[in-house]
């Protein structure tokens, strides 16, 4: 499939949205006190990453690469949930931090999606949107669980 400049654009965009996702999902599991909320984390890294691979692959189906700053990390090791303890990090404020992420990077899907001529593409990025909309939602009743979201 051929990508418009713009469509490389958005695909580059929403790319760089998700490494920081994958990054932010991987470090908050680490950081995290409820062992419940570390595994969210972890499986919603994950989804991320699938997510992250798509991007590439629409990429790469098109016979470009993508220049990304969050391409490479080096994920966590152990339990830093005492960094977070020190650093005043609350698992409240850790996922609505990634509830607030979440919604930025459901709009930026949203952007792509009417502004993809391409109909695959647009399928395949609508997919993703509503994907992270269901992460929002995981998050949304993981803080409404535990009284940190009252609506």
């Amino acid at each position: 499939m051929a990508l418009s400049n713009k469509e490389k654009t958005l695909i580059e965009d929403n790319l760089n949205a998700e490494y920081l996702c994958i990054r932010k999902y991987q470090q908050y599991a680490a950081m995290a006190q409820d062992s419940k909320l570390k595994q969210v984390f972890t499986d919603l890294s994950n989804k991320e990453q699938q997510h992250a691979d798509t991007l590439n692959g629409m990429l790469s189906g098109s016979g470009m690469s993508s220049q990304n700053i969050f391409g490479t990390y080096n994920s966590p090791q152990g339990d830093f949930s005492s960094v977070s303890q020190n650093l005043g990090f609350t698992d409240a404020q850790l996922l609505n931090d990634m509830l607030s992420t979440e919604k930025h990077v459901s709009s930026s899907y949203n952007n792509a999606v009417l502004e993809s001529a391409d109909t695959n593409i647009r399928k395949q990025l609508q997919h993703i949107q509503k994907e992270e909309q269901e992460h929002a939602e995981t998050l949304f009743k993981e803080m409404q669980s535990r009284g940190w979201y009252k609506v």
